[in-house]
């Protein structure tokens, strides 16, 4: 029997789903233009803030806030439902585009920015990172938002 999801109100939550078997699914372009107009509709959608939104080739991860009212698992839910359903018709197959249960927690505080905790890092935090086990990221399309803009020096 799996675990009880926590949840929390106006918490904010580290978010994790990976697609099936570790597929590439998101070098494809097709794949990558359907989750962003379905990433854009949920925006729309329901009320959250989001922040540092990763799509890697097999997953992505991003930190999540729902609104009053509102639940991770109904927006998560409704993002991935959608996604698999577009993707299936567009690339004209069946079955499912996600691997097991998403994964969450609930963060203390505010997720912290990728350099702003005083450790090293790379990028701008919206996916360009370099992968772990010499994976690269899909480096054909920008990410589905531009960056925050640059801290301002001094």
């Amino acid at each position: 029997m799996r675990q009880l999801r926590l949840l929390a109100p106006k918490a904010w939550y580290e978010v994790r789903s990976g697609i099936n078997n570790r597929e590439p699914l998101f070098r494809r372009c097709q794949a990558w233009a359907i989750f962003r107009a379905v990433f854009r509709e949920t925006l729309l959608r329901f009320a959250f803030e989001i922040r540092d939104l990763r799509v890697r080739d097999d997953r992505l991860s991003f930190y999540i806030r729902p609104e009053d009212g509102l639940e991770l698992p109904d927006i998560i839910k409704w993002m991935k439902q959608v996604f698999a359903q577009r993707f299936n018709a567009a690339a004209g197959r069946s079955g499912h585009i996600w691997g097991d249960r998403y994964w969450s927690r609930i963060l203390e505080g505010e997720p912290v920015a990728a350099g702003e905790a005083g450790e090293a890092s790379e990028g701008t935090g919206y996916g360009d990172r370099p992968r772990r086990r010499g994976k690269e990221e899909n480096p054909h399309f920008p990410p589905p938002y531009p960056p925050p803009p640059a801290a301002s020096p001094g």
